[in-house]
């Protein structure tokens, strides 16, 4: 007869412990990837956003060469190669000249947004007499708060699936696209547009064109969705959220996102940034006027904000001039809804990509819907209407939004580009996205499998843990050899 008998294992021999750490490992390793994708991240709007700095501070030192009452009376935190190591020693450190605005008491973010917001006039001269924003030399404190800034943005958003830095990033990118596309006029443009000889977008070139206006929208997309808890302003007002009272029930998210990120850049830590941005009182008020349009726009569920959008660009772009309006008012007025447009576009510009970036953000969206539903902080479970949800979207919001952007003519091939994706993507999820359905949600039963199995492999791991405290570093596995069958 053979024996049952008692053989020593190694711990670490087991076969289901080294899967229970390999499983853990991978978990690691995911999270180092995000972490390392986000440090990209940050690295490359810190980029973006220096660029235009330059470009701010090259535009204003042409300005300010232009009028001799003005030289050598401001501090521009920036100063050419030859100055700057001249005064390295004597202006290490810069100070705010901008004093912070101030809201008045009950007003909200909301009240601020204007139809109109005064914009400053393009000037050719100034802009043949501009150096090479490339040779401009921020200050190290001023680029050091830059990086700060955008790190501390970076970390204020939560980790959703879709709402998140990376969508920010993938925002800023389509406004960055958009705004390349729009060229600064010649003076024989900007006389044919004084004179009504041009059209519509020629007389919104030189306003667009301007680096503070620049600056404001790739803020305004980079900060857009701060704090976003995941869920749509509706459900927030279900759920009696704090922000619901703090913003009268009204683009609650947006709201709030524009508060958290304009109070993180009014700290004392960022006064140097504040004051390469802005050298005037009147520069920080267009700023944030631009930056409170610009991200209000992005409420798209709201019917009245919907509805006041859609007057003012009949008014801009249809019904032409007031009476007794300047043709400058008019003017501004393109191209503050323009700039309110082309953020609506680039916060959903996946739908006007490529099919395949398309489905990437869909998946997102989706996948952070599902998890709220499951959570019960949503009502409806997103696969019983996101098939025809998302043709309903594309009919009535996507592909007239795209029209609009080539309408205005102000985004040359790009705006047809963004229309031809839309229609083609519109076209492929009618004919494929019930398939795409599916898949999204095995994929997500799937990944529920992996969690709790990932979440029992840490719990083992841990228990092990525990007991080898109190024991040796073998176990005794019992192995039982087959009994002999009578004979």
């Amino acid at each position: 007869v053979k024996p049952f008998f008692v053989e020593p294992r190694v711990r670490a021999g087991s076969s289901s412990n080294t899967s229970d750490d390999q499983m853990i490992a991978r978990s690691s390793a995911e999270e180092k990837q995000e972490h390392k994708k986000t440090a990209q991240l940050v690295e490359w709007n810190c980029a973006i956003l220096t660029k235009i700095l330059k470009q701010i501070i090259a535009c204003r030192e042409a300005v300010l060469n232009t009028s001799s009452s003005h030289s050598g009376r401001h501090n521009l935190n920036v100063s050419s190669s030859h100055s700057r190591r001249q005064n390295a020693k004597t202006s290490k450190n810069t100070t705010s000249i901008v004093s912070k605005p101030q809201k008045p008491e009950g007003v909200i973010v909301l009240d601020e947004v204007r139809e109109v917001i005064d914009l400053p006039e393009f000037n050719a001269s100034h802009a043949r007499n501009q150096k090479d924003p490339s040779t401009i030399e921020l200050n190290s404190d001023v680029l050091d708060q830059l990086k700060d800034y955008v790190q501390r943005i970076a970390n204020l958003y939560r980790a959703n699936k879709f709402h998140c830095f990376e969508h920010a990033s993938h925002v800023t990118m389509s406004v960055v696209k958009l705004l390349a596309r729009i060229q600064a006029p010649t003076d024989e443009e900007v006389q044919n547009a004084r004179e009504d000889k041009t059209d519509m977008a020629s007389t919104v070139h030189d306003q667009c064109c301007d680096p503070l206006i620049q600056f404001s929208c790739v803020f305004a997309a980079l900060i857009h969705d701060v704090d976003h808890q995941g869920v749509p302003n509706t459900q927030l007002f279900v759920e009696n959220s704090p922000l619901v009272g703090a913003y009268n029930a009204k683009s609650m998210a947006e709201q709030n996102s524009v508060d958290i990120a304009w109070g993180l850049l009014m700290e004392h830590d960022f006064d140097d940034l504040r004051s390469a941005i802005c050298a005037t009182s009147l520069e920080m008020t267009r700023f944030r006027q631009l930056v409170v349009n610009s991200v209000m726009a992005t409420d798209i569920m709201d019917g009245d904000l919907k509805t006041a959008r859609n007057a003012r660009w009949e008014k801009a772009f249809s019904e032409g001039r007031t009476s007794g309006e300047s043709e400058l008012v008019n003017t501004n007025r393109r191209a503050t809804i323009v700039i309110e447009h082309m953020l609506q576009a680039s916060d959903v510009s996946h739908t006007m990509q490529h099919w395949h970036v398309f489905c990437k953000w869909n998946e997102r969206l989706f996948n952070e819907m599902y998890e709220a539903f499951t959570v019960g902080r949503a009502e409806k479970n997103p696969a019983e209407f996101w098939y025809m949800g998302e043709i309903e979207f594309f009919d009535h919001y996507i592909i007239p939004l795209a029209k609009k952007l080539n309408d205005c003519g102000v985004f040359g091939v790009s705006s047809d580009e963004y229309l031809s994706y839309a229609l083609k993507n519109r076209e492929e999820w009618e004919r494929r996205g019930k398939e795409v359905v599916a898949s999204m949600l095995q994929k997500i039963h799937k990944a529920q499998g992996d969690a709790e199995a990932k979440a029992l492999a840490s719990f083992s791991k841990s228990s092990r843990s525990l007991n080898g405290q109190h024991g040796s570093t073998q176990t005794a596995t019992i192995v039982a050899t087959t009994p002999p069958h009578d004979s």
